[in-house]
């Protein structure tokens, strides 16, 4: 199927990430912040921490990982990685307007199966999921968690979808203000006005009012619906394929050639220092809850 092979990236990377919150080695997980017993649980170790050294530990991966990405991939991640364009994927299918309603209710079940399963995934990274599953079943708050998420994701794909990714996506923020000279992005060529103006490439964009014809946008996600839709406005003609094609520089230097990949790997070093001296301090590692410490 078409859209499982444009997706097969997206998808390789998405079945070991809602997997690792299962994997358990000996008595602890794989990777687990677990926020409930103040623990933080690493390739079958467990290290006992103090909540707000768990929640700093956590922003600053997030952080380090969301600047690197931007720094190698830029918007490479975008178009090929980020959930969001998946799902965007995913609703040009069930607007098709050959789709019987049946088929569409079916595909909108199947979205929120998959929302569900993605906002589980997320929040199975701060709590073990036997314990997920029993506040689910008793709407506590890790469980309101899951849900919310999942309403969000759904709620975003069909009200908002191209409104956040413009204006809203601290992502695609942190891309339009890095001094990145050279983007990974798709190209719109007509040197001999071949172009019918049938509007597909607008028209199918979940970015409001953006037109590739017009040169690079930088609220532009790299999704490829353009390239899609310019393609099948062209499938009968034998001398014309696409007026829209994708740059295949290597996705590594998307965020500004080999610069882009030593900042992201020095931004990585002094942030893993700042965790470990962080982890190391002895006055947090004595205000740490032990679990077996005996009260006297």
């Amino acid at each position: 199927m078409k859209f499982l092979r444009n997706n097969r990236l997206f998808l390789a990377l998405l079945i070991p990430f809602m997997v690792i919150p299962w994997v358990r080695i000996g008595n602890f997980h794989l990777l687990l912040f677990n926020f409930s017993h103040n623990r933080l649980e690493f390739l079958g170790f467990g290290i006992e921490i103090g909540t707000y050294t768990l929640i700093g530990i956590v922003v600053l991966l997030g952080f380090g990982i969301t600047l690197t990405v931007a720094l190698t991939l830029s918007r490479f991640y975008c178009g090929m990685l980020c959930p969001n364009t998946f799902f965007a994927h995913f609703l040009t299918l069930l607007r098709s307007k050959k789709k019987s309603i049946l088929s569409k209710i079916g595909g909108f079940l199947l979205l929120t199966v998959l929302a569900s399963m993605l906002a589980f995934s997320v929040v199975a990274y701060g709590i073990r999921t036997d314990e997920l599953m029993d506040a689910i079943a008793h709407l506590s708050f890790s469980g309101c968690l899951v849900i919310f998420l999942s309403l969000l994701m759904i709620a975003e794909v069909y009200m908002v979808q191209g409104w956040y990714c413009a204006y809203l996506c601290p992502y695609g923020a942190m891309c339009a203000i890095l001094p990145i000279d050279d983007r990974l992005t798709y190209t719109y060529e007509d040197s001999k006005n071949q172009c019918i103006a049938c509007e597909g490439c607008v028209k199918i964009c979940p970015i409001p009012d953006l037109d590739i014809r017009k040169g690079f946008d930088i609220r532009c996600i790299q999704c490829g619906l353009c390239e899609v839709a310019c393609a099948k406005t062209f499938a009968k003609n034998p001398t014309i394929t696409t007026l829209i094609s994708y740059d295949q520089r290597s996705r590594l230097r998307a965020g500004g050639r080999d610069r882009g990949i030593l900042i992201a790997i020095v931004v990585m070093v002094l942030l893993t220092m700042v965790g470990v001296i962080t982890l190391l301090d002895t006055e947090r590692l004595q205000s740490c809850r032990l679990e077996n410490q005996i009260l006297h």
